[in-house]
């Protein structure tokens, strides 16, 4: 693939009211877990100028619905009481200890603190039927890692002995749709999309209660880089030509770009008529923890 290099990207993307809260992170004084190094701070600060690739949040992609459902976090009841103490015992972990099952985070010097405690409300969660099987899964946005390689998007649900089980993993910036999909942009942009914000696509696949991922979407913006622009590719003329990865580990750096009408036509055999989801979101307190687990 003839890809021109640029000198100006970078892989560092949160979005930027999360980038924005973990700068003012870093230069809150006291620091409320100990000394952070200046240096990073600054390769941070640094990095906000190069941000010539990804200034802004994520735009949509072309065939984004516009219908959105919003999912309810269910009453407590008999049948669920058991699977709402386990998520709340997992959230309560978290919020005291900083601590993901399976150890899936580093919890540095964390003792929770008031200030600690009060910080870890970045980080979010929602139980609900994400994944439409009739049964609630927890999801939690873990915002609050140190680094930015830390911060991690969850889904849990419970297996046939009851226990909790990881169902999905990926980076904090999910799209989920109602149809089981879930559009996970990347941490980072190769610095050619432009405005086009890098993604992996995810579909459920009930027999295994798991997620499968289905395929990647990179981009070249013909304003963002003009030369080399292989408008003889772009026949709809958008200014975008896209590469489709089904299989990043082969076809990165290697498949040629496609139109925008052939990468539509992917995208829709996986989103055809799908909705967005907007989640219950709560932020990470003990109030909101124990929502789960009394009665309505």
């Amino acid at each position: 693939m003839n890809v021109p290099k640029t000198y100006f990207s970078t892989k560092l993307h949160t979005g930027h009211r999360v980038l924005r809260r973990r700068l003012e992170d870093l230069f809150a004084a006291p620091r409320r877990r100990g000394v952070f190094p200046l240096v990073c701070a600054l390769l941070l600060v640094s990095m906000l100028g190069s941000l010539v690739a990804c200034d802004t949040a994520p735009a949509p992609s072309p065939s984004a619905p516009t219908a959105v459902t919003e999912l309810q976090t269910a009453p407590l009841t008999e049948e669920n009481q058991d699977v709402r103490a386990l998520y709340a015992q997992v959230l309560k972990t978290l919020l005291d200890e900083n601590r993901l099952p399976d150890d899936l985070n580093d919890p540095g010097d964390y003792i929770g603190t008031v200030a600690e405690r009060e910080a870890m409300a970045e980080n979010q969660f929602a139980v609900c039927d994400v994944d439409g099987d009739g049964r609630e899964e927890l999801v939690i946005q873990y915002l609050t890692a140190n680094m930015v390689a830390g911060m991690r998007a969850l889904i849990y649900d419970t297996d046939e002995n009851g226990g909790l089980r990881l169902q999905f993993s990926e980076f904090p910036n999910l799209t989920f749709y109602d149809n089981g999909a879930i559009q996970a942009g990347w941490s980072h942009n190769q610095g050619l999309a432009g405005d086009f914000w890098p993604y992996t696509l995810y579909v459920y696949n009930p027999e295994s209660d798991l997620y499968r991922d289905v395929g990647s979407v990179d981009a070249w913006s013909r304003d963002f880089q003009p030369q080399n622009y292989p408008a003889d590719t772009d026949t709809s003329g958008t200014g975008f030509v896209y590469y489709v990865y089904r299989d990043m580990g082969t076809e990165y750096g290697v498949i040629p770009p496609v139109d925008e009408s052939e990468y539509l036509q992917w995208r829709e055999e996986y989103l055809a008529g799908a909705a967005e989801l907007e989640l219950p979101w709560q932020s990470l307190t003990a109030e909101h923890i124990q929502t789960l687990t009394a009665a309505g």
